[in-house]
C-alpha cells in the first residue's frame, strides 16, 4: 500500500486517536473517566484491527448503551442531561475540554474512513460517526456542576 493511500491516512488518524486517549488517561485523576476512556480505546483498537484485516466493525456499544441510544442521547441532550447543545469553552473544565478534543479527532478519522471506504463495507465510517456521538455524550457526563453555556439559535 502506497504511503499516500487514504487507508494509510486513516491508520494514522486512528493511531493519533488512540494516543490522545492514552494521554488523556494520564492527565485525569477521575477513575470513572479513565475507565470510560478505556472503553473508547477498545473500540479504536477494534477499528484498527478491522481496517488492517478487512473484518467488519459491527455495532457500537459503550457504557451499557447501544448505538441507537447513544445517537438519541447526543441529539436530545436536554432530555437526558438537562442542558441543550453546548458551546465549547474553557468553563466546561479540563475533562470535558479534553473530551471535546477527542470528539474532533474522531470526526477527522471518520472523514478519512469515508475516503478510504466510500461504500463503508467494513462499517468503520458508521462506527466512527456513532463514536463521535458517544464522546459528545461523555462531555455532558463530565461537565462541571452549574455549567450553562448552551448554543443559542437565533
Amino acid at each position: 500500500m502506497n504511503k499516500t493511500d487514504c487507508r494509510m491516512e486513516l491508520r494514522g488518524k486512528l493511531d493519533s486517536l488512540n494516543a490522545h486517549i492514552i494521554f488523556m488517561q494520564t492527565l485525569t485523576d477521575n477513575t470513572g473517566l479513565t475507565a470510560d476512556l478505556e472503553e473508547l480505546r477498545a473500540v479504536v483498537r477494534t477499528l484498527q484491527r478491522c481496517e488492517a484485516t478487512g473484518g467488519t466493525a459491527g455495532r457500537l456499544e459503550l457504557w451499557g448503551m447501544d448505538e441507537d441510544e447513544i445517537h438519541t442521547r447526543s441529539h436530545n441532550p436536554r432530555k437526558y442531561y438537562g442542558l441543550g447543545h453546548i458551546l465549547p469553552c474553557r468553563e466546561m473544565g479540563r475533562d470535558a475540554a479534553m473530551l471535546n478534543v477527542l470528539r474532533t479527532l474522531v470526526r477527522e478519522a471518520e472523514l478519512c474512513s469515508c475516503r478510504a471506504f466510500p461504500d463503508d463495507t467494513l462499517n468503520i465510517c458508521h462506527v466512527l460517526n456513532r463514536l463521535s456521538s458517544a464522546v459528545y455524550v461523555m462531555i455532558y457526563r463530565y461537565l462541571p456542576k452549574g455549567f450553562c453555556y448552551e448554543l443559542k439559535f437565533s
